[in-house]
């Protein structure tokens, strides 16, 4: 039976094309350029131009009604160019427009509207943050993670500023590769499953008050009442208990968040992330990294491990359940021993990929994270890439349909399910698809504890070796 949070989360491991040491970066591609086969497949991944597409479910209206709603629809058309009429138009015809998987039960066309006629924050453009919101709902694939490089003009400004604020930073630091693939995947999970809410979160986190409030059932999170609130205190995140079934939570990017959104904003170019994807990655990086992320440098003051990059998975998590209201629990199916090695499953590849296909089945995606490693099973990287589909071909051989956010492929690719299945190290999975099938052995808080009981420990033995050791997973 598979033990959920069990202490093989404190193995060593890294994934995001983060070294986990001096030896691993020369067989590691650097983040940049990693492209479509970053699991090292032996050519065998595949783009997929037209599949799983976005339907409507029933109920879901396809045609604008009534005077104030088709107000709303002609003054954010107005507002665009060609390109963006053309998507809002489709974004009607498939459901997505009129869409309400919003927090707050409103349209992608309501929070759209609002950006349209609400002041945003100043340096920022409501018609590019208008435009990045419908063409990411249209596309969500098109999300990339990859930072804009920040011009010769702007760096001894924003160097300076940070000097105010105590970091000490040089122009190599503003040149960053990008540690934030989970919460890459978390976007491109509300862009592909909650449009209105994408929406909704886009207009707030753009708007002046640079932030947005959400309405959380408490029994849809994977923990219970106190353990949640527990961790809301642990990671700093504003919250407010309405009564006991009901949170009321803020979700705010870090500070330099509008530094990166503003530069995007006017010098974007082909590749890198749009204002949208700055606002959002930031603040689910913020979130998991306990309001301790740095946009400027893409670091975080690590709380669990001694690692300043990244998330750890339990910290993805986290992010993942605050940003979409859905429960999720961290479920580690690869053992990796101390020394880095892969040393075999918490249990049978066929549960595995139970789990995978029942939370596709319940109309979720699935972030996991994978691990590729040497000839010795070192595991020398990994990445976070979504689950979105399973396929079979004429020969019934399975593929598994997934989102990378940083493989420079703005399609959907397919990996053939019997090579990615055993490189699968976590995955974030609903509760009830777990319940009859596994053993909860842990909390979260629990869980925690471990985690610092371990820095601990590292801080203690590097104090009398003066060696540094990494012993947590750490997400990038």
């Amino acid at each position: 039976m598979l033990n959920i949070n069990s202490v093989n989360n404190l193995n060593t491991y890294k994934y995001g094309a983060i070294q986990t040491n001096a030896v691993a970066k020369t067989n590691m591609p650097e983040v940049s350029k990693v492209q479509s086969n970053p699991i090292n497949f032996s050519g065998n991944q595949q783009t997929t131009l037209n599949t799983l597409t976005y339907r409507p479910a029933f109920g879901v209206r396809t045609s604008i009604t009534g005077k104030a709603e088709h107000e709303k629809y002609n003054t954010v058309l107005a507002s665009l160019d060609k390109k963006s009429k053309k998507e809002l138009q489709e974004l009607l015809k498939s459901g997505k427009l009129l869409d309400t998987s919003a927090n707050d039960k409103t349209t992608t066309l309501d929070n759209l509207y609002n950006i349209a006629t609400k002041p945003r924050i100043s340096g920022l453009d409501k018609k590019v943050i208008l435009q990045d919101v419908i063409s990411t709902i249209h596309h969500p694939f098109g999300i990339t993670q990859k930072f804009g490089d920040i011009p010769l003009n702007m760096q001894n400004e924003i160097i300076n500023q940070e000097k105010t604020q105590g970091k000490d930073i040089s122009a190599m630091d503003l040149d960053v590769k990008s540690s934030t693939c989970p919460a890459a995947s978390i976007e491109f999970n509300l862009a592909h499953k909650m449009p209105s809410e994408f929406a909704r979160m886009a207009e707030g986190l753009s708007s002046e008050k640079m932030s947005i409030e959400k309405t959380i059932n408490i029994d849809d999170l994977s923990q219970g009442l106190t353990d949640t609130i527990w961790m809301l205190n642990e990671f700093g995140t504003e919250h407010k208990l309405e009564n006991w079934k009901t949170l009321k939570v803020i979700l705010r990017p870090d500070r330099n968040a509008i530094v990166r959104a503003r530069v995007q904003n006017t010098y974007k170019d082909k590749g890198e992330r749009s204002v949208v994807d700055v606002l959002m990655q930031s603040t689910f990086m913020n979130v998991g990294a306990q309001n301790t992320y740095d946009s400027i440098i893409d670091r975080r003051i690590p709380k669990y491990n001694d690692d300043d990059s990244g998330l750890i998975d339990i910290e993805k998590n986290f992010a993942e359940e605050l940003a979409t209201g859905k429960g999720k629990v961290c479920v580690t199916y690869q053992r990796i021993d101390d020394n880095g090695k892969l040393a075999g499953y918490e249990c049978e590849q066929e549960e595995t990929l139970s789990h995978i296909q029942n939370t596709l089945k319940g109309g979720d995606n699935v972030i996991i994270g994978y691990t590729y490693c040497d000839d010795e099973n070192n595991v020398i990287g990994g990445h976070e890439i979504t689950i979105i589909g399973i396929e079979t071909d004429k020969k019934g051989k399975k593929y598994f349909v997934c989102n990378d956010t940083d493989d420079g492929i703005y399609e959907s690719i397919k990996y053939p399910v019997e090579e990615l299945l055993p490189k699968i190290h976590h995955a974030g999975i609903p509760r009830a698809v777990l319940v009859d099938n596994v053993e909860f052995v842990e909390g979260w808080k629990e869980l925690l504890q471990l985690y610092k009981d371990m820095k601990m420990q590292n801080e203690l033995q590097n104090a009398t070796t003066g060696n540094k050791l990494t012993v947590l997973s750490q997400a990038a």
